[in-house]
């Protein structure tokens, strides 16, 4: 335990010496945002973190898309940024869409008339639910994914 404690304090030293020598803002370029990685690496790290947010796992997107972004040595910060895709305001209009499109995969009867949109629907056609947004999520990560690498590639040429 001793030693734990005194490789932490000696870690954090080398940190707090590395981050002082570069300063806020050169830190946050080049060790948060990462500014040099390629185009494709960010439009990847935007596609994973799209996928990741719109999957059905809720409360765990943020562990997930970490350590994706880790094991594929994409963009954290911009993954992280990217499942945001589903906040709040979103969510009522990602289970819908999700249900819709899984309602085409699942042969049960799902007719959506005259019924309440809350969190019981999803739950009684849990498995019509996971189906559509894994689809929605490949589809709305590929968009998106090309969308940013195209849109990132123009801006680049400008420069």
């Amino acid at each position: 335990m001793k030693n734990f404690i005194k490789n932490t304090l000696q870690s954090n030293k080398v940190f707090y010496r590395y981050y002082r020598k570069k300063g806020f803002k050169r830190f946050l370029k080049e060790n948060i945002l990462e500014i040099d990685v390629s185009n494709k690496t960010k439009a990847l790290s935007i596609a994973l973190g799209v996928f990741v947010g719109l999957t059905p796992f809720w409360g765990f997107q943020t562990v997930i898309v970490l350590f994706l972004a880790t094991y594929f040595k994409l963009n954290k910060m911009l993954s992280y940024m990217s499942t945001h895709i589903s906040f709040p305001p979103f969510i009522p209009f990602v289970i819908m869409i999700s249900l819709y499109i899984g309602s085409f995969f699942v042969s049960e009867n799902s007719n959506f008339e005259n019924q309440k949109f809350n969190l019981e629907l999803a739950k009684t056609h849990f498995l019509q639910y996971c189906i559509g947004s894994i689809i929605l999520a490949s589809s709305m990560s590929l968009i998106l994914g090309l969308g940013s690498y195209f849109f990132l590639q123009k801006l680049s040429s400008r420069k």
